[in-house]
């Protein structure tokens, strides 16, 4: 023990002194253990290879004593690690006489050299010559040295040797002579196997040189002394101690396999040659992993031709290696017999021999003429006939080898190689794994012949297997003997090993099989190696053919083979073979064959260990372990066939038989947490389960505690019995399971019903009223989570909860009962505390997993979590005090809190999957908010009474988790640090625990509450102090640390100072982010910090510190950076008082510079245009873009918020003190308020204006110090800031965040109420300066309006009552009255507040007034574009002329009322005229293209020709534009769809669609003809179908599929209705006849490439905005689709266009204000009188369609596709189908759609409602009379949807979004009244007279706001009670066959 200590000790000295840092020898560990191990004397320079004796100290003749050795060994084994040149001289010139005197070296006594292996000599010659050898590779100097004394060694042995052999002496002399051999041949042993394992060192001539050397030296006299020598020593009788050591050597050598002799000699010189020979064809690294002849065999690691080594293989090398060869097998064969040789001494013999067949099959392959291929040839088939020789496996191994490699040298062999094989592998006495060698070679040889040989020499071998050539063999039992001798392995000594050492390692397992065996492996063997599928099935099938067609003892081989082949074979055979182990299986278990079912349990094992996931087979092999469980047994169609005991226990033997494999699979695939496992596969698992427990495997069963090893493994891997979709399920399928019918009978039942109340005894009296089947579902319950729950996992039994016949009855009261014993069965576990698994660390994780259960969308699963949590609380209070389950509850909290929160900001878009990464939890929860309330209350509760308990329990480490979780924090939310979890932990961290004796005995006093906040803070404050270092002192290296500089060296300029100080630091990274460099926040972050730090503790004025501290959030200018920078600032602020002035004036100079960036609130890029004035899409509502355009407006203004909040309050807190500061407050005010009256007019902008305006207010309420004139002017800044908000059209809110909403009326009532505290202020007229009653009165009374507008927009169904609003006017008169006088005022402020003041107060004495200023004063409203409409107002009046020549610079209005002003009511008025032209030539014609339809009928009334010339111009650089309005032309030609009645419109067309069509250049005439070729093409196939009319569907389906495959698709061409996209390609098969009694529509599919629509530019955040602008790729902007289209011919398709248009206007305005709803204006284009295409709507079903399928109603199909009302994709769908249907409603009820039958209405996939068909809108019904009398269609399958209930959540959306729909319209009534207006003339047969005016009445323009939205309430009530909507349904059932 001593000496292994010592010995591991030496040898990490020297590994650690050879790796360790470079110092020099003589000072290191090295030379001190050398100087431990005296070699006495260095070796002195060889003379030609000799040494004389007189020059040298023999080291030998010293005893070495086991230190000595141990520190030599030490030594030897750091020789490789060594790095040192100069350390490898010096080590080298210490070892170098060891290796010179190791034939002679004598050891001291000591019964610890016996322990050395095998022998103390040889292991010093090895690891000596190893230690040389090595040191010689790694480093040239040392090579040549050690080579020369290699030769110096060699000499002295061989002269040593010479006098040995010539002595012929008996006696003491004679046992001298021997022991001097003994000691030669050990060294010689040891050196030649350090040579052999790194034959490298030489090269080519100095391998050759120490061959011949050695070959000389093993000469015929010496081997004969040496077997003389060991024979004397055994046969002596000496009494000498070196003699008794001997013999012991020589015995302990025997016993190891390697008796001491030539011929182990002769074995280690061979090694040496194959070493030689190997490295001539292999490379040096492929020699060290494989063997020589696996490397040839590969072909991989060969050296290749014409190499720099490749010379080397000269031919005399090689006839020399081939002769050293030839002569030992020479040498062999005139030896004795092999079989008189010691076992020991013939596998010797064994190794000699195949290492010289080896060598010269290495020196056959590199020169034939060298080494005769023949000569080899001869010596493999001698030596294959050879039964004994063959028995060895090395020689078998190497001779199998050599014959396949000897076809490789000379192809002549191959075939009769292929026959030799076999008949080898067929013979008897053949070991395995020698027949493996032996079939992997004649696949080898079989590769160089033709598939056919292949395939007949299985056939051959498959004969052998049949019952005819059946004959005795032996038989014998499958074990592993151990092959230990001293092979290649062990000289490496753990270092790679070079050459043919390791080559020649033989391993396997000596048997003795059957020839049948043999046969099978080799069919295996040879299938496997040809890694072809072909050949791999036919030998599967074969073998599969003869199982249970021979004897049983062969039956277990062929079932084993066969599944090895399995997994490389193809589908088919694979299923072949399972059918087959399924067949075989079953006659087995019928007739007891043990043996067979064993080798079919190992067979389907190992198919399970093996068979991958993404294997084709993985699925198949899968369906067969399960279905072969289910298939087991039979279900009776009544109760009283009963089923056979009999056949019972057969199939539950049968089910045991692949529970084995099943476990091995699942253990492999773990299908409990495998996304990948579908519906199909979980059910089949959930049904074997099933009918695991039909067939008896329950615990208390003798069947079943056999198996329970594998039933816990497949329950722990397997996914619950019910999923979590199953929650999305109405009804229960538990009774109509067919496996839970298996068994079914009486006294079955009963049974079953026993063991369940054993099992769960509290629930006896609900278990006997169970049916059978769902007995069984609860005892699979049962058995899988109590073995899950045994194994550590309790949570998985909450999913069963999910069931919906779980949420009531005695089967969810039993579900409880297993529910508690699963929990019981793990309470038990944990509490024994005798498993690290069921420690209280997994507990915790347990108890975090229960808590996400506490929190599900589904009750009855959290009543049931929550009884699991409260016990596992109890039983184990240490769960809760752990990290993992507490942050899991904090964060539960908090996110069920955002949950709730997200009422009030995103209110009609609920998020349903909340999670969070530090609580590693995550939630779906419903979209039910009062259900989310009722859950966070329930949570609320459970945590206060579970925390307590923690606390009382643990309070110190409670508490301290606590602080951690207060120490993480995000601070990305919309509402900062707000989290209901970290408030909830304060809370707690405060508490006095109950059982802290002292402070829970205090009194308390009065009102005053006692707690240990303070202490609770203390400690957390203290540990905050270690999470950031102290500041650093100005120059310090850290500072820059900060930078990453080893991320990017560009990051910081060279400094010649070692280190930079923190300004050049500071400097560095603001100028990196204001040049847009990639810049890392936390970076930003560490750095402000360390000079916040600084600037705490300074005492100079550190300017510049304090200038960077503030410009660097300034420069980044996000959200995130201004909070950064407000929170150091006020740290500063707080810890260094005298430093504020500096940093508040900084802070004002960088707001001031933001200003005049026009950064945040000031950018230009925010704005809210009228969406009129943008371009409207035919596209379904992208809500997705307006989230995003939300957010990023958002965080566009957040800086400017949290930098208004910092003034505000630092105000307050400031305002008596330095007057300086006061001053700054004034300038900063001066600036903003004259930016604000500029600033964005966005929604989102209200609140910061408004802050801008109170924070003003205060400023002026405390500013006593200023004057009058400066107190007048800054109220008037303030009331003109305050007025700019209205200077443009009122605006609702962006969004849904209602909470945004209330805090603007809140802030709102704030302003109204600081305005009443300033009053005083500027109210009386002093000399020149003008009172501000009347200003400050009229920003009052439009913030009153303000305020009213949003609370109804905020509260669209009530009034609540309005506790903090003050509304001075209620009654409209008054409120006339009141703001009749102040119109002038507004003017004066500005034009476009007085202008606009007509559209929030439309009352006619205000329009009057203003109308009067403006024909007055008309220039200064030149800026105001919605100025025209009050001037004009629809009609050119009398009193309007002179004012009309400031239209020459008046801003263009909206291109469709520009189209309208040349309309004859306007009188062609020439600057008016004028005026509409350039107001369309201002918008971009992808705007204009929108108004088509309307420009064309202005051309009726064109008598100047202005609108012609618009069209000829727009066409020259817009062809889409031209082709566009040449289809609406030629639709508007005629009046009727036959074109016989030209309309008085024509001749126009004709003319200007004739100068058009003149006009185009030679590329756009060429595109122009292109493209109405194609289209007419396209629609001439309806003509080609008139004569089909009466023909059947397939016949004209027929016809227009051939019309389809005539059509070329010529490049750019594209459809009329899609003119974004190119038309690429159609589908020929598409082609579709629809319905239609007289005409011939048809729908056909294109393949359609556009542009994706580009992702909307985020623009600038502020100026250093962490962005990187460098992008890896260009994306791929184009995206391909299929479009379907209908075409059209007669139908008169211009109503649909005009009403989509209508619809996509709508689209545009609820786009504008962000509202929530969806429509999707699908496109049509008239093309033609009464013709026209039609995209057809994607994904979508129309309702009739459903009756048609048999679907009961609405509700229904929803629950059928979407799930039951928990399911989230259900609620989803509801969601989507309130958005569009309250949309719809409002659309529908505008235009009067009608013929609202279901033909009309379709459904998409996402449940959005869908309106097509627009033939009736406006003033026509069907048939003249109006059957819909109701507002819009709103069914009570509608109703059912949208909840079943006006009270329900997602009906009250529905109204809210239809008020909000409605309103936001409203405002937008003129211009949708000009589209109308503009086509009156059309001819369309929707309007009469007064359609536009009955339009206009429509939107009750003279209601109020409250007043619509009461209106619209009323509509949707008058809907859904109307009778006429389903009175016209059963119309259309009766007449038209539609379903409702």
């Amino acid at each position: 023990m001593a000496r292994d200590i010592r010995r591991s000790a030496l040898q990490r000295i020297a590994a650690l002194s050879a790796t360790g840092p470079s110092t020099p020898f003589d000072k290191s560990d090295l030379d001190r253990l050398c100087r431990a191990a005296p070699s006495h004397v260095h070796s002195l320079p060889s003379i030609n290879g000799y040494h004389t004796s007189a020059q040298r100290f023999e080291v030998g003749h010293i005893p070495m004593t086991i230190r000595e050795y141990d520190v030599l060994l030490a030594l030897c084994n750091a020789a490789p690690a060594l790095r040192s040149t100069q350390s490898a001289q010096k080590l080298a010139r210490h070892l170098i006489p060891y290796l010179l005197d190791a034939h002679i070296q004598a050891f001291a006594p000591s019964p610890f050299f016996r322990k050395i292996e095998p022998s103390p000599t040889e292991s010093l010659g090895y690891h000596v010559t190893a230690a040389l050898l090595s040191l010689g590779v790694h480093h040239a100097d040392v090579q040549q040295t050690v080579s020369d004394n290699i030769v110096v060694f060699l000499n002295a042995c061989a002269h040593a040797t010479e006098s040995v052999s010539q002595a012929d002496e008996d006696g003491p002399a004679a046992l001298e002579d021997a022991i001097r051999t003994a000691t030669i041949t050990t060294a010689l042993l040891g050196f030649l196997d350090a040579a052999s394992a790194q034959a490298d060192f030489w090269r080519s001539g100095g391998r050759l040189g120490l061959i011949n050397r050695l070959r000389d030296l093993l000469s015929q006299p010496f081997l004969v002394a040496v077997e003389a020598a060991f024979s004397t020593i055994r046969n002596s009788h000496s009494h000498d101690k070196s003699i008794k050591e001997w013999k012991r050597w020589m015995r302990h050598y025997e016993d190891i396999g390697k008796p001491l002799g030539a011929m182990l000699l002769q074995r280690s010189f061979m090694w040496l040659l194959v070493a030689a020979t190997s490295l001539l064809v292999a490379e040096d690294d492929a020699l060290r992993r494989s063997h020589v002849l696996d490397i040839i065999m590969s072909g991989v690691g060969l050296r290749r031709p014409l190499t720099a080594k490749s010379s080397e293989a000269d031919f005399r090398s090689v006839e020399l290696y081939a002769t050293v060869a030839i002569d030992q097998m020479n040498y062999l064969e005139s030896s004795a017999d092999f079989d008189s040789l010691s076992p020991a001494k013939q596998k010797l013999a064994f190794a000699v021999k195949a290492c010289a067949l080896i060598s010269y099959l290495n020196a056959s392959s590199l020169n034939e003429e060298a080494a005769d291929s023949e000569v080899l040839m001869a010596w493999l088939e001698d030596t294959l006939g050879d039964s004994s020789s063959m028995a060895d496996e090395e020689l078998a191994s190497a001779v199998l080898k050599s014959l396949a490699l000897l076809c490789r040298v000379s192809s002549s062999y191959a075939i009769n190689v292929s026959r030799l094989l076999p008949r080898f592998i067929v013979q008897g006495g053949v070991k395995r794994h020698t027949v493996m060698i032996a079939s992997k070679c004649l696949a080898f040889v079989l590769q160089m012949l033709s598939k056919d040989a292949v395939i007949t020499t299985l056939y051959t071998l498959g004969n052998v297997l049949s019952p005819g050539s059946q004959r005795p063999t032996t038989n014998g039992l499958n074990g592993d003997s151990r092959h230990d001798t001293q092979d290649v392995s062990h000289i490496y000594a753990g270092r790679p090993s070079t050459g043919s050492s390791l080559s020649l390692l033989a391993s396997g397992e000596e048997e003795s099989a059957i020839v049948q065996g043999n046969v099978v492996q080799a069919i295996c063997e040879i299938a496997g190696a040809c890694k072809d599928e072909k050949i791999t099935g036919l030998a599967q099938s074969m073998l599969a053919q003869k199982i249970v067609k021979f004897t049983s003892l062969i039956d277990p081989r062929i079932i084993t083979g066969a599944s090895a082949l399995a997994l490389t074979g193809g589908q088919p055979e694979f299923r072949y073979l399972l059918k087959r182990y399924a067949a075989v299986t079953h006659d087995a278990v019928a007739e007891d064959k043990e043996s067979i079912l064993f080798a079919i349990m190992k067979a389907r094992s190992y198919i399970s260990a093996n068979v991958r996931r993404d294997s084709p087979l993985y699925d198949i092999y899968l369906e067969h372990l399960l279905d072969g469980i289910i298939s087991q047994g039979d279900a009776h169609s009544h109760p009283s066939h009963h089923a056979k005991e009999s056949d019972i226990e057969l199939a539950a033997r049968e089910i045991a038989q692949l529970l084995p494999p099943l476990a091995v699979f699942m253990s492999a695939n773990d299908l409990a947490f495998d996304s990948a496992t579908d519906d199909d596969t979980h059910t089949m698992l959930r049904d074997a389960w099933f009918n695991i427990v039909v067939h008896g495997f329950t615990p208390s069963t003798d069947r079943g505690k056999q198996y329970m090893k594998e039933l816990r493994i497949m329950a722990i891997h397997s996914p619950p019995l019910v999923l979590e979709n199953r929650g999305e399920q109405d009804e229960s399928d538990i009774e109509l399971n067919p496996i839970l019918r298996r068994g079914e009978s009486s006294d079955r039942e009963s049974l079953h019903k026993k063991h369940l109340s054993e099992q769960i005894p509290t629930r006896s009296s609900e278990i006997r009223g169970l049916s059978y089947r769902k007995v069984i579902f609860l005892q699979a319950a049962y058995l899988v989570e109590s073995l899950r729950a045994d194994s550590g996992d309790c949570t998985k039994a909450l999913s069963y909860f999910l069931e919906p016949s779980m949420r009531r009855g005695d089967v969810s009261r039993t579900m409880d009962g297993i529910m508690n014993a699963v929990i019981d069965r793990y309470l038990k576990k944990t509490l024994l505390a005798s498993n690290p698994t069921f420690s209280a660390q997994y507990a915790a994780n347990q108890l975090a997993r229960i808590l996400c259960g506490c929190c599900h969308r589904i009750e009855r699963v959290q009543q049931a979590a929550f009884g699991c949590a409260d016990r596992l609380i109890r039983e184990i209070p240490s769960a809760l005090c752990q990290r993992s389950s507490l942050f899991a509850l904090l964060e539960l909290l908090s996110l069920m809190w955002s949950s709730c929160l997200e009422a009030e900001t995103d209110r009609y878009e609920p998020r349903t999957t909340f999670e969070s990464i530090r609580g590693n939890v995550a939630v779906e929860l419903s979209d039910d908010y009062h259900f989310r309330h009722q859950t966070l209350e329930g949570l609320h509760q459970k945590a206060r009474i579970w925390l307590t308990n923690a606390i009382n329990v643990a309070p110190a480490d409670v508490k301290g988790l606590l602080q951690t979780y207060l120490s993480e924090f995000d601070d990305e939310g919309t509402y900062g640090h707000m989290s209901l979890g970290r408030s909830f932990a304060v809370e707690i961290g405060s508490m006095i625990p109950a059982t802290d004796q002292r402070l829970s005995s205090l009194d308390i006093l009065g009102d005053c509450p006692i707690n240990t906040a303070s202490d609770f803070m203390a400690q957390y404050t203290k540990r905050q102090e270690y999470r950031y270092s102290e500041a650093l002192p100005d120059h310090s290296l850290e500072w820059l640390s900060f930078m990453r500089l080893d991320r990017r060296s560009s990051f910081l300029p060279a400094s010649d100072n070692d280190s930079a100080d923190a300004l050049t630091a500071l400097s560095h990274i603001e100028r990196r982010i204001l040049s847009r460099k990639a810049t890392l926040l936390s970076d930003v972050r560490d750095i402000l910090r360390r000079a916040a730090a600084l600037l705490c503790r300074s005492e100079d004025d550190e300017c510049s510190i304090v200038h960077y501290l503030v410009s660097i959030p300034f420069a980044m200018f996000t959200k995130q950076s201004i909070k950064l920078g407000v929170s150091l600032w006020l740290g500063v602020l707080n810890e260094n008082p005298r430093m504020e002035p500096r940093i508040l004036a900084e802070i004002a100079q960088q707001w001031e510079f933001s200003v005049q960036r026009k950064l945040g609130l000031f950018n230009p890029a925010i704005t809210s245009p009228d969406p009129f004035f943008l371009r409207e899409e035919f596209a379904p509502s992208d809500n997705a873009a307006l989230a995003k355009r939300k957010q990023h407006i958002h965080n566009l203004l957040a800086p400017h918020t949290r930098l208004l909040q910092f003034f505000s309050s630092h105000y307050n807190a400031t305002r008596l003190g330095n007057p300086d500061t006061h001053h700054i407050f004034l300038r900063l005010l001066d600036i903003t308020l004259d930016a604000v009256k500029h600033s964005t007019p966005h929604p989102m902008a209200r609140e910061i204006r408004f802050q801008t305006v109170l924070l003003g207010l205060k400023v002026l309420k405390t500013s006593t110090t200023i004057g009058e004139i400066a107190q007048w002017r800054l109220k008037d800044l303030i009331l003109s800031a305050g007025l700019s908000w209205f200077n443009d059209a009122p605006r609702w809110s962006f969004g849904s965040n209602n909470l945004q909403l209330k805090t603007e009326i809140r802030l709102i009532s704030d302003v109204m109420a600081a305005l009443k505290g300033t009053a005083n202020i500027g109210a009386q007229a002093v000399g020149s300066i003008k009172s501000l009653v009347s200003k400050e009165k009229l920003l009052q009374l439009l913030l009153e309006n303000e305020q009213s507008r949003l609370y109804v927009w905020v509260h669209p169904l009530d009034e609540p009552p309005k506790s903090h609003l003050t509304f001075l006017h209620t009654s409209k008169n008054t409120l006339e009255a009141a703001i009749q006088p102040l119109v002038r005022t507004a003017w004066a402020e500005s034009p476009s507040l007085a202008v606009h003041l007509t559209t929030r107060f439309q009352y006619p004495r205000i329009h009057k007034e203003v109308r009067w200023l403006l024909l007055n004063f008309t220039a200064k409203a030149a800026t105001e574009p919605e100025a025209l409409a009050v001037l004009i107002d629809g009609s050119l009046l009398e009193d309007v002329s002179f004012q009309l020549k400031y239209l020459l610079f008046w801003a263009p209005v909206n291109p469709i009322t520009a189209v309208t002003y040349f309309l004859p009511t306007y009188r062609n008025h020439p600057y008016l005229i004028q005026y509409a032209m350039r107001a369309l030539e201002s918008h971009s014609v992808d705007v204009t293209f929108f108004y088509v339809p309307q420009i064309v009928q202005t051309l009726r009334y064109d008598a100047l020709g202005y609108v012609e010339r618009y069209i000829l111009e727009t066409a020259q650089f817009s062809q889409l534009f031209a082709h566009q309005i040449i289809w609406n032309m030629k639709a508007n030609a005629y009046k009727d769809d036959e074109s016989l009645i030209p309309d008085a419109i024509k001749p126009t067309l004709d003319k200007v669609m004739g100068h058009m069509i003149d006009s185009f250049a030679v590329e756009d005439r060429e595109f122009y003809e292109r493209e109405f070729a194609f289209f007419d093409e396209v629609t001439g196939i309806s003509g080609k179908l008139k004569p089909l009319i009466k023909k059947s569907k397939p016949e004209k389906k027929q016809k227009i599929e051939e019309e389809l495959r005539k059509i070329t698709v010529e490049v750019g061409v594209y459809l009329p209705s899609n003119p974004e996209g190119v038309v690429i390609g159609i589908d020929r098969k598409s082609g579709k006849p629809l319905q239609s009694h007289a005409k011939a529509p048809f729908m056909a599919t294109f393949r359609i490439k556009k542009n994706r629509s580009a992702p909307e530019e985020e623009g600038e955040e502020g100026a250093g905005v962490e962005v990187v602008t460098a992008r890896d790729a260009v994306q791929d902007m184009t995206v391909e689709v299929w479009q379907s289209a209908i075409f059209k011919v007669g139908d008169d398709c211009r109503q649909d266009v005009l009403a989509l248009q209508m619809v996509a206007a709508f689209r545009g305005i609820f786009h504008s204000v962000g509202l929530d709803v969806f429509v999707f204006p699908y496109r049509v284009t008239a093309t033609a009188p009464g013709c026209g295409v039609i995209d057809v709507l994607p994904n979508s079903i129309s309702r009739d369609m459903l009756g048609r399928e048999a679907v009961n109603g609405l509700y229904d199909y929803f629950v059928s596709k979407y799930g039951n009302e928990d399911s989230l994709r259900f609620q989803q769908a509801r969601n989507n189908f309130v958005k569009s249907m309250a949309a719809y409603s409002v659309i529908s009820f505008l235009l009067q759609f009608k013929d609202r039958h279901n033909g009309n209405i379709m459904i998409d996939d996402a449940g959005h409602i869908l309106h097509i068909d627009f033939g009736f809108c406006f003033d026509i019904a069907p048939g003249g009379i109006k059957f819909e009398r109701a507002p819009f269609k709103l069914t009570s399958e509608m109703l059912s949807v949208m909840g079943g209930s006006p009270e329900h959540q997602s009906f009250k959306w529905f109204e809210e979004l239809c008020i909000k729909a409605f309103l936001a319209s409203r405002q937008y009534t003129d211009k949708l009244s000009q589209i109308v207006l503009l086509m009156i003339d059309s001819g369309l047969p929707c309007f009469k007279p007064e359609s536009v005016k009955h339009f206009k009445e429509r939107f009750v323009l003279e209601k109020n706001d409250r007043e619509a939205a009461e209106f619209m309430k009323d509509l949707i009530k008058k809907s859904h009670a109307s009778y006429s909507t389903g009175f016209y349904d059963q119309f259309q059932l009766f007449t038209n066959g539609i379903p409702y």
